[in-house]
């Protein structure tokens, strides 16, 4: 590797972020090129309409993303709160550097804080999220759309007479402009948007060689805690049309989180907060999903909806009893909600690890087959325990079946070589007998659930293979 490209978007805090991750890179790495590459998205084109309007995921990523995919680019630089938290096959976050105060930040006309702006003052912002909980403590304001660069914004705060305007502290700050504030928000009034002032490094899944390079960037406390934010924002429909506003952090290896999902009117603003192992990052998030729909999300999602469309929910009055287990089933709840119907859980199956000894080593195996998020999620808590790490098999190639069980995998930093088109024994092992040289002779290990069924160790068998079965968790019925 003598030569990396980074895709970034053209905008001054952007290409501040891009140039800084440039000379972390250059530091940690001298011998190697680094070149930027302007990519106009989306969001820097439309500029006359507020984001909600826009619609759509990726409005900062989507031409980023191809540009990595297309190989035109080797690494893009993203705001992390641009981020979208599935991303697409073939990529993945390498990287989450130190952050930057994750607060927003009021810069008034005159100096004045939230509470000192006259009645009626004009405030302006771009964002959903801030207006509704900007309203939810000044109902009285009036809060009109704002978009550009940060400088544009500064500049308008002047030529459109506004009393305020509403920025990140971080963006303020990275550009040198944080003399402009006049307040910092403290969570009680305003919870930053999910990964805000954070910075996510995304590269393809299959560039080991950068991505362990990049490691030497990543900061794992940082980390934690945006992984808890986006696992919340996961399980709250991803990008669900309600305004969603998280932070976490670290205090001595335990994660703390804040969270709140707010009306569209901002008359409604539930909160709640978790606290869990840093390990456990995506089970705290999950679990403030949980608590948020148990106060209400659903409905509020469900309003924004019928408000939006303008037409009766498609599953208004209907009552739908969810059987997926309760760690597995959050996604689906949400989604039921926000079509109007009104979720029953009623788990009836429970999943837990198993007793699994003897996963050798990653030299011991050709290719790793993953049949579920829950061998993915299960494998690794096994080489947790055991003082071992999952990245270390980044050097295996490795199988995933199924769009659940990938992201889980790239969320974990490993690379997915292969992805059968069909989750059949037949199927699976067609694709492998696709790959140059076939499977005789070849190792692989298949860490699943003490369920599963035989059908795939079987053909790969008969194709010629070693197989190696590690049953990671069990699944059990529910009294």
């Amino acid at each position: 590797m003598k030569r990396i490209v980074i895709g970034t978007r053209g905008s001054d805090l952007a290409l501040w972020q891009t140039n800084h991750i440039a000379d972390c890179i250059r530091a940690a790495a001298p011998d190697i090129e680094v070149a930027i590459e302007v990519i106009s998205t989306k969001g820097d084109r439309v500029l006359d309409v507020p984001l909600a309007e826009v619609g759509g995921k990726g409005l900062f990523t989507k031409e980023l993303e191809a540009a990595l995919l297309e190989g035109r680019a080797d690494l893009a630089v993203h705001s992390l709160k641009d981020v979208p938290t599935e991303l697409p096959a073939g990529l993945v976050i390498a990287a989450v550097p130190p952050r930057e105060n994750p607060l927003d930040a009021l810069i008034s006309a005159n100096g004045e804080g939230l509470d000192d702006l006259r009645e009626g003052a004009r405030v302006g912002t771009s964002s959903l999220r801030r207006k509704v909980q900007l309203l939810a403590r000044r109902p009285d304001l009036e809060i009109t759309g704002l978009r550009g660069n940060v400088p544009t914004r500064l500049r308008k705060l002047t030529e459109e007479g506004l009393d305020a305007i509403i920025l990140a502290t971080a963006g303020l700050k990275r550009l040198g402009l944080d003399g402009h504030i006049s307040q910092i928000f403290d969570t009680d009034v305003m919870l930053p948007a999910v990964g805000q002032g954070a910075l996510g490094i995304e590269v393809r899944s299959d560039d080991t060689e950068l991505m362990t390079l990049l490691d030497k960037l990543n900061d794992p406390d940082t980390r934690a805690a945006t992984t808890a934010e986006r696992s919340l924002l996961a399980g709250m429909g991803g990008g669900c049309q309600v305004p969603v506003g998280a932070l976490a952090r670290v205090e001595d290896g335990r994660l703390l989180l804040d969270a709140c999902v707010c009306s569209q009117d901002g008359t409604t603003v539930l909160r709640c907060s978790v606290e869990g192992a840093a390990a456990d990052a995506v089970a705290v998030g999950i679990e403030a999903a949980e608590r948020l729909r148990a106060e209400g999300a659903g409905r509020l999602m469900a309003a924004a909806v019928a408000a939006e469309s303008g037409e009766a929910l498609p599953l208004a009055g209907k009552r739908v009893v969810v059987t997926r287990a309760a760690d597995q089933a959050s996604a689906l709840v949400c989604a039921l909600e926000a079509a109007g119907a009104e979720p029953i859980p009623f788990p009836v199956i429970e999943t837990r690890a198993a007793a699994c000894e003897g996963i050798g080593a990653p030299d011991d195996y050709d290719w790793l087959v993953f049949t579920s998020a829950n061998g993915v999620r299960y494998f690794a808590e096994a080489l947790e325990a055991a003082g071992r790490d999952i990245t270390a098999f980044r050097s295996v190639s490795i199988c995933a079946i199924g769009g659940a069980t990938a992201s889980a995998l790239l969320k974990l930093g490993l690379p997915v070589t292969l992805t059968p088109k069909m989750n059949l024994a037949a199927s699976v092992r067609d694709a492998f007998l696709a790959v140059d040289g076939g499977v005789e002779g070849t190792r692989f290990l298949l860490p699943r659930g003490n369920l599963a069924r035989p059908l795939l160790p079987s053909a790969l068998r008969e194709a010629g293979a070693e197989v190696a079965e590690a049953v990671v968790y069990e699944t059990l019925p529910l009294e």
